[in-house]
């Protein structure tokens, strides 16, 4: 892809999204880290091991805490049927299936998780891949967190700036002090 389709497809969707967020409805209230009781992870399944490694220590560190979390891993598969793993509980996988062009969710299950009364959607992707902005766009959490990226500033609450060396493990802790001050 050209840097020039890259940046118009970019132009499209920042213009785009503005219409379809009044679309849905956000909650209306300040999040605080120590009432809130659901969170909603969301990352890609192509993650490293020792990166997923960290998620799961994350989400003990949240059950610990008295929290709810539901998960949502992303295949890059075109089927239902071409995901390796069954979903385990509270743990959703979706593909390209639930999507459309444009990365909006289309799939009637992720689209009833999203829309549920929720406290926290964390987008735990580094890359800034369209289907995670998507999914934070239609999502009724109270506050969205994610990686910085210049293109999601009207989605997200909250957006943690990361330096290319530092990785998952550096992103969690920091979203993890981020939290904690929220209450």
């Amino acid at each position: 892809m050209t840097k020039n389709a890259s940046t118009l497809f970019d132009r499209f969707i920042a213009a785009f999204k503005p219409s379809r967020i009044r679309q849905f409805g956000k909650l209306h209230y300040s999040p605080n880290f120590k009432q809130s009781r659901t969170f909603v992870l969301a990352w890609d399944s192509k993650l490293a091991l020792t990166d997923k490694k960290h998620i799961a220590q994350y989400i003990e560190y949240l059950k610990n805490e008295g929290k709810q979390v539901v998960r949502i891993v992303y295949f890059d598969v075109k089927t239902k049927d071409d995901t390796p793993l069954v979903p385990e509980v509270n743990t959703f996988h979706i593909g390209r299936w639930d999507f459309d062009r444009s990365g909006y969710p289309k799939g009637a299950e992720l689209k009833n998780i999203l829309r549920q009364d929720i406290d926290f959607f964390i987008s735990l992707d580094l890359v800034g891949e369209p289907h995670f902005i998507g999914m934070a766009t239609i999502s009724k959490a109270a506050c969205k967190v994610a990686y910085l990226e210049q293109n999601t500033l009207q989605i997200f609450d909250v957006l943690l700036k990361q330096n290319e060396k530092q990785g998952m493990k550096q992103y969690l802790c920091d979203l993890k002090e981020y939290l904690n001050k929220l209450g």
